[in-house]
């Protein structure tokens, strides 16, 4: 009786859909924090073992071929009580780019602000806010990438002094081969034009109270592996480092996981970046263990994917917070749970050791155990 009405109505949407060229979302964040510190260091407490993130996601079209992304997020650490603060408050882009289609020859080129994904599944890695050129190229079964960018913050840009300006060069390349349908293998490498540094009381870039380099480079190994409803990936890096002081010249670090997810996170990443689970069936559940080893220096500082993944002071010695993924031997397991459509609950523990104790000079190798419970809300 109203087909006719109906596929007016259908045809009108169509139409404000073609027109539509800017999508709104976002995720809220809330965590509970514990962890259980060596060495005499401090555990969290108080209003620091609570706190929130807060995202918002623009995609858009610019055209047939160019495409737009940003995302607007809480700075970390916003704990909850501090609404009077800059913890409380401040938000920033941590996503910008342009994405390009089809353009000189090549699949596509990305330009802008973006997490780390350019190289492996996350042993090297961040979940955003990296600045750079990514390159695609597919021939055949095999997928080329290049990337070039910054890693770290310069803290004399604006101020004409120093470096000034010189945000410490990452730069990688890959080919990734698809063995079959179950298996993808691949290489990379990289350069790191960014120093190793260390202090008497382990807070400077390695996880160490002794030994330096000037740069790094080195190969990515990295596989990924489907069978019974089991994904396994892993990585193994070797590294070169530069005019090295005190420390191995050619540090490795490799990581395994395992999971039974079906979401994004389960075969992209080793950390919990993207979620394991489809978010959209409700009592979906998934597991994830993962088991890293690092050497003291093996990959570029604020360029490991594990880092901040745990938390914990990061005014300490050998802050697993800021030391995720330097110098530490440290399981990862994780667990998430659909409550309802588009909320998600999970829980994670790791428990760090140290890799190297002989370049920290502690007495032990614990390091640090981390549980956290948190609530995600997709929209």
């Amino acid at each position: 009786e109203f087909s006719s009405e109906l596929n007016r109505m259908g045809a009108r949407l169509t139409k404000v859909e073609a027109k539509t060229n800017v999508w709104l979302g976002g995720d809220t964040r809330m965590r509970f924090l514990s962890d259980s510190p060596a060495h005499g260091a401090k555990k969290l407490k108080g209003s620091d073992r609570w706190d929130f993130r807060q995202r918002i996601k623009f995609t858009g079209t610019i055209n047939d071929r160019f495409t737009f992304q940003g995302r607007i997020s809480t700075n970390y650490g916003n704990k909850w009580g501090n609404t009077d603060s800059s913890y409380g408050s401040t938000a920033y882009f941590d996503v910008f780019n342009i994405t390009g289609k089809n353009v000189l020859g090549l699949d596509s080129i990305r330009v802008g602000r973006t997490a780390l994904d350019v190289i492996g599944n996350g042993l090297i890695g961040k979940p955003m806010a990296v600045d750079g050129v990514l390159v695609n190229k597919t021939i055949g079964q095999t997928k080329f990438s290049a990337w070039t960018g910054n890693v770290k913050t310069d803290t004399n840009i604006n101020v004409g002094s120093g470096d000034s300006g010189n945000a410490y060069q990452l730069t990688t390349t890959q080919f990734r081969y698809n063995v079959n349908k179950k298996m993808n293998i691949g290489l990379g490498y990289y350069w790191a034009d960014e120093p190793g540094t260390s202090t008497p009381t382990g807070m400077g870039t390695l996880n160490a109270n002794r030994g330096s380099f000037d740069g790094s480079r080195g190969y990515d190994l990295m596989a990924t592996y489907k069978f019974g409803g089991l994904t396994l990936m892993g990585d193994y890096i070797g590294s070169t480092l530069k005019n090295v002081v005190d420390l191995p010249k050619n540090p490795k670090a490799w990581v395994v996981q395992l999971s039974n997810g079906t979401g994004p996170g389960a075969h992209a990443v080793y950390y919990n970046a993207a979620p394991l689970v489809n978010i959209g069936k409700v009592r979906d559940s998934a597991w994830a263990v993962s088991y890293r080893s690092v050497d003291p220096g093996a990959l570029p500082y604020n360029a490991g994917g594990f880092d901040t993944q745990a938390v914990a002071y990061p005014n300490q010695p050998y802050s697993v917070f800021t030391h995720g993924t330097e110098n530490v031997k440290a399981w990862f397991l994780s667990y998430e749970y659909v409550l309802d459509k588009n909320i998600v609950l999970s829980l994670e523990y790791q428990d760090f050791k140290l890799k190297n104790r002989s370049v920290t000079g502690l007495d032990s190798d614990d390091l640090n155990k981390c549980f956290m419970a948190k609530l995600e809300f997709f929209y």
